[in-house]
């Protein structure tokens, strides 16, 4: 399970950060790191705090943006502090656990963690699947980015160590590679109907945020996919006919 487990963090700001969050990654027994456009990314300055995690940094792929590092996973979570109105997550760390577990036991999985100085954005939040907070104290609430990457890894770490049945390979969840173009299946299917107009963008995006989080938090295997994108051609030739 830890082994389809990703650490992705969106900007890190300084590479003893890096170094820190790779050694509490290792700590808990996951080793896949991937960096979304670091500033001032110094791999051996990352060393200093990395210790005997520098294998990880080393290791560390690098993205342009956080959409290219969720590409091949099947599910994501978005680590906030935030809980104002527009940035509500859905979960704490306790109650998503069950959801971390079960999607990694089945496909890539991302764990992803924003900016030191003001996490990420509400547009990276909802490119996830998942948005989870860590409860801490009210009078001072701040984790640092290696804490939170700590308290989210090792809870993965321990649930681990519980026994679980091997997942057969046909209920593995399909990648983002596979849902994208079966989601822009559903919006073009969307326009054909009538459902909405071509003025219509934002009520399609709209609807098509919902379900991407509703397959994000389900999962969808490879077959389900397939048979989306049956739904979608039979829908097209029965307005044909």
């Amino acid at each position: 399970m830890l082994s389809n487990v990703s650490v992705v963090l969106v900007e890190p700001q300084g590479p003893m950060n890096v170094g820190m969050a790779a050694r509490a990654m290792k700590n808990c027994a996951i080793t896949s790191l991937r960096l979304v456009a670091p500033v001032k990314y110094s791999p051996e300055k990352a060393h200093m705090m990395a210790c005997s995690a520098k294998d990880i940094v080393n290791s560390a792929d690098i993205f342009p943006n956080l959409s290219s590092a969720l590409e091949d996973t099947t599910c994501s979570f978005a680590f906030t502090r935030r809980l104002t109105k527009n940035r509500t997550p859905y979960y704490s760390l306790q109650e998503a656990l069950p959801h971390m577990t079960r999607h990694a036991a089945r496909g890539k999985t991302a764990l992803v963690f924003g900016r030191e100085t003001d996490g990420l954005t509400r547009d990276e939040l909802f490119r996830c699947d998942f948005r989870v907070y860590i409860p801490t104290s009210k009078k001072f609430g701040s984790l640092n980015l290696a804490q939170a990457v700590l308290l989210a890894c090792h809870s993965l770490f321990m649930a681990s160590a519980e026994e679980h049945d091997m997942v057969p390979q046909d209920e593995f969840h399909a990648d983002q590679t596979a849902v994208k173009p079966m989601l822009d299946n559903i919006a073009r299917l969307l326009l054909e109907i009538g459902y909405t107009n071509a003025s219509d963008v934002k009520l399609r995006r709209k609807i098509i945020q919902a379900l991407k989080e509703i397959f994000g938090r389900s999962g969808l295997r490879t077959k389900d996919v397939n048979m989306f994108h049956g739904l979608c051609t039979q829908v097209r030739k029965a307005i044909e006919n």
